[in-house]
């Protein structure tokens, strides 16, 4: 049976709720309205984990995501033998270039020099480290190499971006696949830009979304 009223004056809980309405109201209105955002868009306590379906995820799947990043990592490798040979008609270019120029060395031979310098620095760490080089050769581009490069290289260049990030993300995609007895601690939007970003074909896809219960999202 419900809580009655005597009638004769505000029971104990009217005066709590008119209390705690006194206290907010004591709060200014950022404060509320902070407290709010803090609340809708506080990140999920409950880590990510291969949740969806059991079935979606197996050993030809695991297979079918190792050959995937096998092919990335072959097609980088072409990638930077394609930009090496670019860049050595570029160089052969600025060889000509200063052949005809005047004597003693200008401020544009001293800029092709040092973008010459950090390029082979950056073909030389790819057998190493492969990323690691990709970023040396994107900070030699935006440094000492701007607007020294011919659209050939460039375009060569830009090539080994794009393949690195997708290596890179299907390289980390397939570290993620391998804990599916573990909890993964991820932002959706993260995870789905990942698979996004892992450009997989279209079943594997499907079967990584159907494992991660990542539904697949549409621009409007």
């Amino acid at each position: 049976m419900g809580q009655q009223t005597c009638g004769c004056g505000p029971c104990e809980k009217d005066e709590c709720e008119a209390a705690s309405r006194v206290e907010n109201d004591g709060r200014s209105g950022y404060a509320i309205d902070k407290a709010a955002e803090e609340t809708i868009f506080e990140p999920p306590n409950a880590p990510l984990s291969l949740k969806g379906s059991p079935k979606a995820w197996g050993t030809s799947q695991a297979e079918a995501l190792a050959t995937a990043l096998e092919d990335s990592k072959a097609a980088l490798s072409k990638a930077w033998t394609k930009f090496r040979g670019e860049f050595g008609v570029q160089v052969s270019i600025w060889g000509s270039l200063a052949i005809g120029g005047q004597r003693g060395k200008s401020s544009k031979e001293k800029s092709r020099e040092a973008a010459k310098k950090a390029i082979e620095a950056a073909l030389a760490q790819f057998e190493s480290d492969p990323f690691e080089a990709a970023n040396s050769l994107q900070a030699a581009i935006n440094g000492p190499a701007t607007g020294a490069l011919n659209n050939a290289t460039l375009a060569a260049a830009k090539q080994i971006q794009m393949i690195t990030l997708q290596a890179a993300r299907r390289e980390e995609l397939t570290s993620l696949m391998g804990q599916k007895d573990t909890a993964v601690k991820m932002a959706p939007l993260h995870l789905q830009q990942l698979i996004d970003e892992c450009s997989l074909d279209v079943n594997l896809e499907l079967s990584v979304r159907a494992a991660l219960d990542v539904v697949e999202t549409t621009d409007a």
